[in-house]
């Protein structure tokens, strides 16, 4: 990142934000702001969309850079850009002060452990075990898990403790705890995806995220003038519960999900299909199912910076992966050239497609080419580059990968 540029154009950002905070600088029409904070003797209020548009700036120019929003959350930037432009109605003359002492902060690349902690609904465990998905532990929670005593914080210590409940945590490090928050969330999306993509039926959530109970729907027939209700529970019941036991656990641990836990480039790749695979599970619409289900496949089918005969590639090195046989591989070919055909479609003319088949189709291979490469990481020793290297030497050789023995065929 170069400090200079970036310092430069905060204060140039801030300077043209000034005069609409100055302008603003009261209590008058309080009911039609978009923004206010008030702070002292000082109002920061914007009032319309452009004047938005200048406010939003500076928090842009950091967080476009790489080496700031990967340590601090939005949420961080916002609240401390607006501590300053407070202190800049009082005193306009120390901007240059200011400016250099907030990137000084966003840059000094001082991280913080932490540990992040939520108990999980719509699940059960079996057993006192520890359950490790990548980089996220799920487990009833101890009190040794902890890295405090539970007496030092009021919450673990009443009666609204996740103390011995199901519950799933991460340790990550960043810059403020809000980041902390979002790096640990997204720590658990991907471990929640793994099981998923092992057990369709488990559908666990992070406490809060899932509301049993009623909803109830209005609906009104505009031609007939009449009124109907539909109710319906949101979230499963107990009795849909997933469990969490041993045995599954070591399943999923003979397909070879402890390679994930190693840094290496099949495991990156994996923790990004496995964010793509969740968004398409959850999606609705047939076409944001398959345009995510398709990140899986082309992730997982093409080398990063890959951009020739893509359609070509994916689909050949796809039938590759999914079958030994060759009339079987010819319909493997035929269909993800149909799946990467219709994706474009949608991208390129922003039709919203209705065939729900497809969709499908296109998770099944998305699930397929993802369990794969979970398996076989091992025999590559995480290397994804030899991976793909090896699908296009098998074009050539012909001979598949023997997953039954858990190894190359030779």
């Amino acid at each position: 990142m170069n400090r200079q540029y970036v310092e430069t154009e905060l204060k140039s950002n801030i300077t043209e934000l000034l005069p609409i905070l100055k302008k603003n600088n009261n209590v008058e029409n309080v009911g039609y702001y978009l923004f206010c904070s008030q702070a002292g003797n000082t109002t920061v209020k914007i009032m319309t969309i452009p004047e938005e548009e200048k406010f939003d700036a500076p928090a842009k120019l950091l967080l476009s850079q790489k080496e700031i929003s990967k340590n601090f959350s939005e949420e961080f930037i916002h609240k401390k850009l607006v501590d300053y432009y407070h202190k800049l109605l009082s005193d306009e003359s120390k901007i240059d002060e200011y400016v250099k002492e907030l990137v000084n902060l966003l840059i000094s690349n001082s991280l913080k452990d932490y540990f992040v902690a939520s108990e999980v609904e719509n699940i059960q465990i079996l057993g006192d075990h520890r359950y490790d998905f990548v980089d996220s532990t799920i487990k009833l929670l101890k009190e040794e898990d902890l890295p405090f005593k539970k007496e030092e914080f009021k919450p673990l210590s009443s009666d609204r403790t996740i103390l011995n409940k199901p519950s799933i945590f991460t340790k990550v490090k960043a810059g403020e705890s809000e980041k902390a928050k979002e790096i640990a969330v997204h720590n658990f999306m991907i471990s929640f995806n793994l099981i998923r993509l092992y057990a369709p039926q488990f559908k666990p959530f992070l406490k809060g995220c899932l509301l049993l109970g009623s909803q109830e729907l209005m609906v009104y027939d505009e031609i007939n003038r009449c009124m109907t209700t539909s109710l319906s529970t949101v979230g499963d019941l107990p009795l849909n519960h997933a469990y969490l036991s041993k045995e599954f656990y070591n399943q999923l641990i003979d397909a070879g999900i402890n390679g994930l836990k190693e840094i290496c480039s099949i495991s990156k790749v994996v923790r990004e299909c496995l964010y793509w695979w969740g968004l398409g599970l959850d999606e609705k619409h047939p076409s944001a199912k398959l345009l995510n289900f398709v990140m899986v496949l082309e992730s997982i089918l093409k080398r990063k910076g890959e951009r020739t005969e893509l359609r070509k590639a994916v689909s050949e090195r796809g039938a590759i992966l999914l079958s030994n046989q060759f009339e079987e591989r010819k319909v493997v070919v035929k269909q993800l050239k149909e799946i990467y055909d219709m994706r474009s479609k949608v991208v390129h003319t922003g039709v919203l497609i209705g065939d729900k088949d497809i969709a499908s189709l296109s998770g099944g291979y998305a699930k397929a080419v993802l369990r794969n490469l979970i398996e076989m990481s091992k025999d590559f020793n995480g290397n994804f580059d030899e991976f793909i290297t090896y699908l296009d030497d098998m074009k050539l050789r012909g001979k598949p990968y023997d997953s039954h023995n858990n190894r190359i065929a030779h």
